[in-house]
């Protein structure tokens, strides 16, 4: 049932984005061809007409798949289609690792549409050059390869961006909770949740400093260059932090939503 509940999840929410990834990926087609040509002062302008174009869909594919997620859930489990979803005879706990999965699963897509579109765009043999020169001297101080290091890099920002999406949902969950002004509730209480999650992030981190002196050293010493290298494990642990937190958010959303009540 989980599947089918997942599945109907998707369908909805991927039609509905489906709109910004055909409309990124044509703005970084029309890009590319006309950055390719170049040959006039019209052509230039198109150029960054367009170009500005490709970069407000990348946001928006990220903003508009985070903003649907929450709409969706709210009123697929607490508006009127939430009396029908409850009265379906599956466990409380399928309904929301539905959500979740259809979360994790439709940021994990956008994710790769945003990569496919800014390649199109932008990826090019001197730009590839260029940004392989800009990161070497960063990965060789971590002991990495470029290609690690931007999956890394993207790794920490997803896991980020998850933490928002499941801080969303428990502010959700609690802000429902209320006898009044639930949609206020929803949104401060998720914003208080994301924030006490990166100050989780930014304690673990100062701890780390705390122990490590080469950490410390080059984040809290002003007037020197920060040793580079540094930058893995705190990579490392942040990821580490955002999964432990995701996790507890997820438990904690599970068991309130088991006492959910919709009137």
């Amino acid at each position: 049932m989980l599947a089918k509940l997942l599945k109907y999840d998707l369908k909805a929410i991927f039609k509905f984005l489906a709109i910004f990834y055909g409309l990124a990926l044509i703005f970084a087609i029309i890009t590319r061809m006309l950055f390719a040509v170049n040959d006039s002062l019209l052509t230039q302008i198109f150029a960054q007409i367009f170009n500005g174009a490709t970069i407000s869909m990348i946001a928006n594919i990220l903003i508009n798949n985070l903003m649907r997620l929450w709409v969706y859930f709210k009123t697929n489990l607490y508006g009127d289609e939430g009396y029908l979803m409850h009265t379906l005879p599956v466990p409380r706990r399928d309904l929301y690792a539905a959500k979740f999965l259809a979360g994790l699963i439709t940021l994990s897509v956008s994710t790769i549409i945003i990569a496919v579109v800014m390649a199109i765009a932008y990826l090019t043999p001197e730009s590839f050059e260029g940004l392989k020169n800009f990161l070497l001297p960063i990965t060789d101080a971590m002991d990495s390869t470029m290609i690690k290091f931007m999956v890394a890099i993207v790794g920490l920002v997803f896991l980020e961006v998850l933490s928002i999406l499941v801080s969303g949902y428990l502010g959700i969950i609690l802000g429902n909770k209320r006898l009044n002004e639930r949609t206020r509730w929803s949104v401060g209480l998720g914003l208080v949740i994301y924030g006490v999650i990166s100050v989780v992030v930014v304690i673990g981190v100062l701890i780390m400093a705390a122990i490590n002196p080469e950490i410390g050293n080059s984040l809290l010493t002003g007037g020197e260059m920060p040793n580079i290298s540094v930058l893995k494990p705190i990579c490392i642990l942040a990821m580490i932090i955002y999964t432990v937190m995701i996790g507890v958010c997820y438990l904690v959303s599970e068991k309130c939503f088991s006492k959910i009540n919709i009137e």
